[in-house]
């Protein structure tokens, strides 16, 4: 296995962890917010603000990892 092959990997199982991690997160957070009731879990439930802040955080991110390669 080289070392391309490696950090594909390595990347995926830190992407799959950090996903899980967001995801419980974010439901934690649900479950703590001080409105009584019960609360459904939807894309509606998001503004699209918000959803299009942490889109161009994501990407922000893939581009300084992307330079990171670029630079080793």
């Amino acid at each position: 296995m080289n070392a391309k092959q490696k950090s594909v990997i390595v990347g995926a199982i830190l992407g799959a962890a950090l996903g899980a991690l967001g995801g419980y997160l974010f439901t934690r957070g649900l479950d703590m917010s001080p409105e009584k009731g019960a609360q459904e879990l939807s894309l509606h439930s998001v503004p699209p603000g918000e959803m299009v802040k942490t889109v161009i955080a994501i990407m922000a991110v893939l581009r300084g990892i992307a330079e990171l390669g670029e630079r080793l």
